[in-house]
């Protein structure tokens, strides 16, 4: 079985190849009405990246499966049919402004490579008691980094959307 960290690692592999695809001047170019810019996108990824402060915090062994939740994550975000939408309000919420490509690839590496570091040497199935995922509750750091898996690979696919779009109309 192919370990989470190496799937993690390929996703932000394919997420930052595709995100060096866009000029800068279209990172930032909305797409279609109601659409994020590439770089909400990738900005969006990098904020929900942060969530993984709380591999740090306070954790105890589940009475549960580690990957309980991983097939039910995978149903709701690899589903392209359904549209989700991430509430204004919420902290992955992207910036409106301008963003800078390198800078937006640099953090994106720089935050993988922490949690990559940090999961490869701590055990995985442990909840994570310092934050509730909505709907599905404490997850553990294995669900967790199945989510950005998952998460990641949802985007990259919007991304690539984004990507034909503004490159169909040259």
């Amino acid at each position: 079985m192919e370990p989470i960290t190496h799937k993690f690692q390929q996703a932000i592999k394919e997420l930052t190849e595709m995100l060096e695809a866009f000029s800068t001047e279209q990172l930032n170019k909305i797409p279609f009405p109601n659409s994020w810019t590439a770089g909400q996108v990738g900005d969006h990824l990098l904020k929900s990246y942060g969530s993984w402060e709380i591999f740090k915090g306070e954790t105890e062994f589940a009475e549960r499966q580690y990957d309980e939740n991983c097939k039910t994550l995978s149903g709701l975000f690899l589903n392209f049919n359904i549209k989700l939408i991430a509430e204004n309000s919420n902290a992955t919420y992207p910036s409106d402004g301008y963003i800078e490509k390198e800078n937006l690839i640099s953090n994106i590496q720089t935050i993988s490579d922490r949690i990559i570091s940090f999961s490869s040497r701590n055990d995985l199935r442990v909840l994570c008691l310092d934050f509730e995922f909505p709907t599905f509750g404490y997850m553990t750091r294995f669900e967790w980094l199945h989510f950005y898996v998952v998460h990641t690979q949802r985007h990259i696919k919007q991304l690539t959307r984004i990507f034909n779009i503004l490159n169909s109309h040259k």
